[in-house]
């Protein structure tokens, strides 16, 4: 009886002891948090000491036309109401006109632009063009741009690397052929990250590109030069690519819509060095725009014969979605969530409950919370694919010791976005077996909730867009966005109006795989209700 007694004992002072530590590690993870949350404001407030004084804002445009979304200037142009040249001309006249201050084209097709409408207008004026040609091509007469990093024939195609200053594009990405084929007019190509990785936009080849909402902040990567001129009604939309949240970081930043496709659906031939048959990859690419109704047409002409697949076509009766959310995913590498991030989450999820028979579901889901782990080892795994030996244009592989002194000696071709791409490869690799297993289960998981009908709400950033190189001081909050990338879910940035400072706010809706027509039709709810897009001026 004795032993018993003492065996008891030591169990319950084992559990004791384990629940203080328990405690312990709760109380530290929230000192650590509250910590994390005064350097990052911080971190504003010196940056805001030199960049304040600098800020400036795009001028509102002449043209109204530059206002409109896509789909109603195709709209028009069919009807005859506008000719394709004023629409085009109307957005390079709006490219001329904020291109100084926000940095965003980088190379253009102007001249041959115009061209282009003018004989589109004579074809339609000649009755060439028929009723069977506008439906074929929804995009018939509109503008669009593209990532420079997406090769369009005898534009530039740098990559943002000093060793490939003078590349032009030979051909056109399948992607931008695809628009071509539908009517698009390509005007220009945006600015990039060198070699796209990376959550800001700026390079020694082209510069920083600026937000229209305030040119001292970060429009995001690598689609920045896109989000941005998109945002400023320089395009009505464009081709953006997303390997770690390409498209929606940007997109949150300059407050437009993104749509992440479901995966292995549409061609990466043409984006950087890829070949357009490499498998397994996360790399995707998708529409840019002002409105949520330019996505789904815009995604169907990406998708080309894949359109089929997913059910874009499909009416979707928003009162029998099921709506999840998560606020806080708890990955203790991304910054404390601000107030008005939070209240933005809150006011969606109120919506939600407020007209919807079944109220929103709180998820918790302890695998989110790895999110960079699980990007940083697929990022290992993407095919055809050596980050050293492409900034050496694939002649040279670069050493990233040798490359990091020259760097602290203010020699090298790189910025520091590149050097700490280099020091992540640098660092221990993930545990694969591990890694493979999370993301097994976190998928599992998440398509049991969602199905056929649900959707996740989910937090876009910690804070609105960030001072200029800011995000070199928290680089890990583009966790948010990449771990959608490692688990290959379709998703769509929302944007839900301006903050307190003016700067765009938004949300992520993330549906299961071949979904993508679920996070579209909540995307456009959220437009309706919330406003979308607002200009910058």
């Amino acid at each position: 009886m004795a032993q018993v007694k003492i065996d008891e004992e030591l169990k319950g002072g084992k559990i004791r002891r384990s629940n203080v530590c328990r405690q312990l590690r709760v109380l530290a993870v929230i000192m650590l948090s509250f910590i994390r949350y005064y350097i990052d404001l911080l971190i504003d407030k010196v940056f805001g000491l030199y960049y304040n004084s600098r800020v400036q804002r795009v001028e509102k445009p002449p043209s109204k036309i530059v206002l409109e979304s896509a789909t109603s200037l195709a709209r028009k142009i069919r009807k005859r109401e506008l000719k394709s040249e004023e629409v085009v001309r109307a957005f390079i006249d709006r490219v001329h006109q904020v291109n100084k201050l926000l940095n965003s084209v980088v190379d253009e097709r102007f001249d041959e632009a115009i061209e282009d409408a003018q004989n589109l207008d004579k074809d339609i004026a000649d009755g060439k063009i028929t009723e069977k040609d506008f439906d074929k091509k929804p995009f018939l007469g509109i503008p669009f741009t593209t990532k420079e990093s997406t090769a369009c024939k005898g534009l530039s195609n740098t990559f943002g690397l000093l060793n490939r200053r003078l590349q032009k594009a030979a051909f056109d990405a399948q992607v931008v052929q695809e628009m071509k084929n539908a009517g698009g007019i390509l005007i220009g190509v945006t600015n990039v990250p060198q070699l796209n990785l990376w959550q800001e936009t700026f390079n020694p080849v082209y510069g920083v590109t600026n937000n229209p909402y305030n040119t001292t902040r970060n429009v995001g990567g690598s689609s920045g030069g896109e989000a941005s001129i998109i945002a400023a009604c320089g395009s009505p939309i464009g081709i953006g690519t997303d390997i770690g949240g390409s498209l929606r970081i940007p997109a949150f930043m300059c407050g437009v819509f993104a749509h992440k496709p479901t995966s292995g659906l549409i061609s990466t031939h043409g984006l950087t060095f890829r070949t357009g048959k490499e498998q397994e990859t996360m790399v995707v690419v998708g529409p840019m725009a002002k409105y949520s109704e330019d996505l789904t047409p815009f995604l169907k002409v990406l998708l080309g014969e894949n359109s089929a697949k997913l059910k874009l076509d499909q009416s979707v009766d928003v009162a029998k979605i099921r709506v999840y959310y998560v606020t806080d995913p708890k990955d203790p590498f991304v910054s404390p969530f601000r107030d008005e991030m939070n209240k933005a989450m809150l006011k969606v999820i109120r919506h939600f409950a407020e007209i919807l028979p079944e109220k929103p579901e709180m998820v918790n889901i302890q695998e989110l919370k790895y999110g960079g782990k699980l990007w940083r080892y697929w990022m290992t795994q993407e095919p055809n694919t050596n980050f050293n030996l492409d900034l050496g244009n694939r002649e040279t592989e670069v050493n990233s010791v040798i490359e990091l002194l020259k760097f602290c000696i203010r020699i090298s071709d790189y910025n520091i976005a590149v050097m700490l791409n280099l020091v992540n490869g640098l660092l221990p690799a993930e545990n694969a077996e591990w890694v493979r297993e999370i993301t097994d289960t976190l998928h599992k998981k998440l398509t049991s909730i969602l199905g056929t009908s649900g959707v996740l709400i989910y937090p876009s950033a910690p804070f609105p867009a960030s001072y200029h190189y800011s995000a070199v001081l928290r680089p890990w909050n583009m966790n948010l966005f990449g771990i959608w990338n490692a688990l290959k879910f379709p998703v769509t940035q929302v944007p839900l109006g301006l903050g307190q400072e003016g700067l765009p706010l938004g949300v992520q809706v993330v549906a299961a795989p071949f979904q993508d027509h679920l996070a579209i039709a909540v995307a456009k709810e959220l437009e309706k209700t919330f406003g979308g897009y607002v200009p910058p001026f």
